[in-house]
């Protein structure tokens, strides 16, 4: 299986989804020595760990993760994309991710917060619960009825989805999270 990930973690305001993510970027850092690319747009609020480089500014950010190599073993991780991930000027951004970084986490709010061209590019979805509806737009996008799901999570727990893979729900303590996590 490809340790490449380009996942989008969805949820809605006190889901969880940074606290998740920093636990997915320091796993990754324990097994596979990969270090982190962050944008965030509050920085003081989120403990990222000692493996993560994290930007306030997202366009310094987006010129630093432009310029990785692969070989130099980054994950990017865009918090709050919510912003800008509907902007066409960061499917480029995309692109470079796609060919520099082989993990890429964009953590937003809904299926509207990501282009259509965007969303094509993931491998992986972890989603908090979701209304029917939204479910329903990350079923079919997955092509898995088994991502309906997401309608019937409770707090803190996801579902992911990696593509050509059965679901998982996902239920870690915050100690797990902290110490470290993998999708």
């Amino acid at each position: 299986m490809s340790y490449k990930i380009r996942a989008a973690i969805i949820g809605g305001s006190e889901d969880g989804k940074t606290f998740l993510a920093g636990g997915i970027s320091r796993g990754w850092y324990a097994r596979d020595r990969y270090r982190s690319l962050v944008a965030d747009p509050f920085p003081w609020e989120n403990d990222w760990g000692p493996q993560a480089k994290v930007f306030g500014d997202f366009e310094q950010w987006r010129r630093v993760v432009a310029g990785v190599k692969p070989e130099q073993k980054f994950a990017a991780i865009w918090d709050e994309a919510t912003e800008g991930g509907r902007d066409r000027d960061n499917t480029g951004l995309l692109t470079a991710i796609r060919h520099n970084c082989d993990r890429f986490i964009f953590i937003g709010h809904d299926f509207a917060s990501m282009l259509p061209v965007m969303r094509g590019s993931l491998t992986d979805i972890v989603l908090a619960v979701r209304t029917p509806d939204e479910a329903r737009k990350w079923a079919d996008l997955m092509v898995d009825d088994a991502v309906m799901q997401a309608a019937a999570l409770g707090k803190y727990q996801f579902l992911h989805k990696r593509k050509h893979c059965p679901v998982r729900i996902l239920r870690y303590t915050a100690a797990q999270i902290k110490a470290g996590i993998m999708l």
